[in-house]
């Protein structure tokens, strides 16, 4: 027996200072977090981070020339939206994204499949007044500042859709936005296919770039902008133009109302324009919302318009519903009715 015990007490003493030397990188950590002044359990990357995201459920039918059986539908989305500060007042911003949704078409509508993808990534710092983005992956009209439009802009139809297209690539931009309601933004983007291809180049003869410059003007109850756009036409060598001005008011008692018009020059073709009416009204715990837009691209006539409601369920999930109609001149209508449900946490 007291073999036994012998040999048990050789063992430990044997297996102690092992163990004090996996602790002990431990505890050398814990005191250069201590002095830091930071908490290790907390952690520091956490405290700098938040995450967001969401999913949208997408059912309904549409008829088109395509389709003309009015088959359901059903397709989804799923969103996830990083940001991170260094600084407290910079942030890196990286957009995550999966769906299908390439039949129902909606504002809401993310294509490509199951997998995830990196749809933006940028970073924004302030520079004295002004606030500068940059990065291989962002959206144009991330950094316009100018308010063209209040509409919700949540089912299909939205305005300025050349100058503010919302075309994605690599680029710089600056905006400022005063106290007195003023404010301003110009971006420079070599689009997908062009900025990230090393046989193209960012910002070359052999790439699509584009520049959009805006200025804008928001007070309490209205207020308005103006977008111009450039975007180089590669395989023509020409430039396309678009100019666009909206304007909007918040009356007290009525619905918003949203209206705006651009023009697009186009220099191998014919010129296009756009109109659009928005409106929002709240109706019940809920909001219903209805546009028109009437375009003509490049001797086309289409007319656009939609009527939808948009209900909270609570802070987390939110389903609107509606239907809309594409009538194009010397082609078959596009109809649909569509139910979505919004997910976000």
């Amino acid at each position: 027996m007291c073999e036994e015990l012998k040999m048990k007490l050789f063992q430990r003493l044997l297996i102690a200072p092992a163990a004090l030397g996996l602790l002990a990188p431990l505890a050398a950590n814990a005191d250069v977090v201590e002095q830091k002044g930071q908490d290790l359990s907390a952690g520091a990357f956490a405290s700098a981070t938040k995450m967001t995201g969401g999913s949208v459920f997408t059912t309904g039918f549409i008829d088109t020339a395509a389709t003309a059986d009015d088959k359901l539908t059903v397709e989804y989305n799923y969103t996830v939206d990083l940001n991170t500060s260094f600084t407290g007042s910079d942030n890196l911003y990286v957009g995550i994204e999966a769906g299908n949704q390439d039949q129902l078409v909606m504002d809401s509508s993310v294509t490509g499949g199951n997998a995830l993808n990196v749809a933006s990534l940028y970073y924004e710092f302030p520079l004295g007044d002004f606030t500068i983005t940059a990065g291989p992956l962002f959206d144009q009209d991330d950094v316009i500042t100018a308010t063209t439009s209040i509409y919700s802009d949540a089912f299909r139809l939205a305005s300025m859709p050349w100058g503010a297209a919302g075309d994605t690539g690599a680029g710089l931009g600056i905006s400022y936005i005063a106290d007195n309601g003023w404010n301003g933004s110009f971006n420079l983007l070599s689009q997908v296919g062009s900025g990230d291809v090393s046989t193209t180049g960012a910002f070359t003869e052999e790439g699509t770039d584009q520049w959009t410059a805006s200025i804008g003007y928001d007070a309490t109850n209205y207020g308005g902008g103006i977008v111009y756009t450039t975007e180089d036409q590669v395989a023509t060598d020409t430039t396309d133009e678009s100019i666009g001005a909206g304007i909007y008011f918040r009356p007290d008692g009525f619905p918003t109302i949203s209206v705006s018009l651009e023009k697009l020059d186009n220099e191998d073709g014919e010129n296009s324009s756009d109109f659009f009416i928005g409106l929002d009204h709240p109706l019940g715990d809920g909001t219903i919302s209805a546009a028109w837009q009437s375009r003509d691209t490049a001797g086309i006539d289409t007319t656009n318009y939609e009527v939808y409601y948009n209900y909270p369920i609570n802070d987390g999930v939110t389903v609107q519903g509606g239907i809309f109609s594409e009538e194009v001149n010397g082609a078959d209508n596009t109809e649909g009715l569509v139910v979505e449900t919004f997910f976000m946490f």
